[in-house]
């Protein structure tokens, strides 16, 4: 398995003269290591998590500005105002950082999954708030983010 993440990893970066070997990066010809993009390789799960977060915070941004208010007596008309969308993104770059520079010290990555885990918590559940108060089954935010925080327990388990 490991052989064949190998040679399609050098397959797939032949053309820049990067190779990936025990998840570090080498250039070919300086031995130099990138060592962000190989933090990147080896955090992808928390990078995509980063990702996702700053796109809730988008579609709140989005919502918002179109004028667009479905939800006028639910939690969600509180969380979609600036202040939780700054802490969304805050969330999203604490999770970022860790991705990018694979922090090792002051429970770093305990402090990020906890607030991960959270945010995602709470925002599940206020889109299921939201759904039960306008007489929907499950939306599309609500599925969204109820698989978003079962990746994440999931991954916090078997790590």
């Amino acid at each position: 398995m490991t052989n064949e993440v190998f040679h399609l990893s050098i397959l797939a970066l032949m053309a820049t003269r990067l190779f990936i070997v025990n998840n570090y990066v080498w250039w070919v010809g300086g031995r130099k290591e990138l060592l962000m993009l190989s933090n990147i390789v080896k955090n992808r799960f928390w990078f995509l998590k980063a990702l996702e977060t700053y796109s809730l915070a988008i579609y709140f941004i989005i919502k918002r500005s179109t004028g667009i208010f479905d939800w006028n007596h639910s939690p969600l008309s509180v969380l979609d105002d600036p202040p939780f969308i700054f802490a969304l993104a805050c969330v999203g770059t604490i999770a970022l950082v860790y991705a990018l520079w694979d922090v090792q010290h002051l429970y770093y990555k305990q402090i990020m999954t906890g607030t991960l885990t959270f945010v995602w918590l709470v925002f599940f559940l206020s889109f299921l708030a939201n759904d039960a108060l306008l007489g929907v089954y499950l939306s599309f935010p609500g599925i969204y983010s109820f698989f978003v925080l079962v990746g994440i327990v999931a991954e916090i388990k078997w790590e």
